[in-house]
């Protein structure tokens, strides 16, 4: 598992847009033409801790270790801001409640449902002390001084009791409503990767029926006509040695019946064979695609150049697609296009397989061309795969083949 994961997966993306809309609000707060004192000096220490505060949310950390101290480096910079605030706590304390809801938004993300309420338990804690310990004197100083008449202390503890009741139930709004937000896009996730292993699944099952009735054909064509025509040879044979000597037209035609069913013969062996055997004949992809382009382009003079990168091995059904689309292609520039030069690239992205065959060829108009069974047949097998093919030409200029394939359905672990 990673250490860490960027952020850039929706929903989390969403997540991290409020983050950032919450953290504003809080650079807002600090600004001097804010407040009702003289003060316009700006307080460049609690700015600089609120942009520490929101590059820490671009990356969200996945060890257990490395999340409690995430969250100790959170609290660190919320007590870096009570403390060096002065006489101006009230600013401070319209702060925390944009900071420890941007830190809810985080814990629900790192954590299981102990680790949230713990986090959760936390903050109000630390929200609690801040309003009744820490900032009464601040209070006393700079607010009662401006009302005609004191109110009383348990007036006051009211106020402050309201208002961290509601800073209460808003960080429990927020809380559920993250964790249904990220519980629907793990069900999501879920949903993707069951429907791709049943694709895959259902793929393997259609190769492996395809396999078993090839080699049922080529058993039927073995036994049926193959043991027929080895018959017909014999007999041939047979007839050859009994024929009178003054028969030369009639051993002319046998000979000629017996050349003709041995090559029927070599005809149906090498049907049986094809049908019987995959075309990669067990070599890997890498492997295969150099020594098909060899047996394609050399007899038609045609120079090759190939790049494949492919860091580790394919599905056995992306590998077959793969093959046949190259093999196509190639056959195509030998057919068609009066090629000297043809360059094949085959690399992965992330989760993604690149494949580029392109030539210098005479070009052709694809609009034109849209009814062809070999175009038709690289489209197919590239949508088959929930990929993409993509064709390129015009005259005098060459054609270019992309087809993107996707390898895996991309989990984001972050969540």
């Amino acid at each position: 598992m990673k250490s860490n994961v960027l952020r850039s997966h929706s929903p989390l993306r969403q997540l991290l847009y409020v983050e950032w809309v919450l953290l504003g609000m809080a650079v807002f707060i600090t600004l001097p033409f804010t407040t009702l004192t003289p003060n316009t000096e700006v307080a460049w220490p609690r700015l600089l801790t609120i942009l520490l505060f929101a590059v820490m949310g671009l990356r969200l950390p996945q060890r257990r270790l490395l999340q409690i101290a995430y969250v100790a480096a959170e609290f660190g910079l919320l007590l870096l801001l009570t403390t060096s605030n002065g006489q101006q706590l009230p600013i401070m304390m319209r702060l925390l409640p944009q900071l420890g809801l941007v830190m809810v938004i985080r814990s629900c993300q790192m954590f299981q449902t102990w680790g949230r309420v713990m986090v959760l338990g936390a903050i109000f804690a630390f929200h609690w002390f801040t309003t009744f310990v820490y900032v009464d004197i601040s209070i006393d100083h700079d607010i009662l001084q401006h009302l005609s008449s004191p109110p009383a202390q348990w007036q006051v503890n009211v106020l402050k009791t309201n208002a961290l009741v509601f800073f209460g139930m808003v960080m429990m709004f927020v809380s559920l409503l993250v964790n249904a937000l990220l519980a629907a896009y793990r069900s999501q996730q879920k949903l993707a990767l069951a429907h791709e292993e049943l694709r895959r699944y259902a793929a393997k099952v259609e190769n492996q029926a395809t396999l078993q009735e090839r080699n049922r054909i080529a058993r039927e064509i073995h036994d049926s006509l193959g043991h027929a025509l080895t018959a017909q040879t014999i007999l041939l044979e047979n007839a050859l040695l009994f024929l009178p000597g003054n028969a030369d037209q009639a051993k002319s035609y046998l000979v000629n019946a017996k050349d003709s069913a041995y090559q029927a013969l070599r005809a149906v062996s090498k049907s049986v064979s094809a049908l019987r055997t995959s075309p990669l004949q067990e070599k890997p992809l890498p492997t295969a695609i150099p020594a098909l382009v060899e047996d394609i382009c050399k007899p038609a003079q045609i120079k090759p150049e190939h790049a494949i990168e492919l860091p580790e091995p394919l599905p056995d059904e992306i590998n077959l697609a793969l093959f046949r689309i190259v093999q196509e292609a190639l056959t195509n520039t030998v057919k068609h296009s009066q090629a000297t030069l043809v360059k094949i690239k085959l690399t992965t992205k992330r989760d993604r397989l690149h494949l580029q065959v392109l030539d210098n060829g005479q070009g052709f108009d694809p609009s034109k061309n849209t009814t062809g069974f070999g175009l038709r047949s690289m489209r197919e097998r590239a949508t088959d795969l929930g990929g993409t093919f993509q064709i390129w030409s015009a005259l005098g200029e060459g054609c270019r083949i992309n087809v993107i394939l996707p390898l895996r359905p991309a989990l984001d672990h972050s969540a």
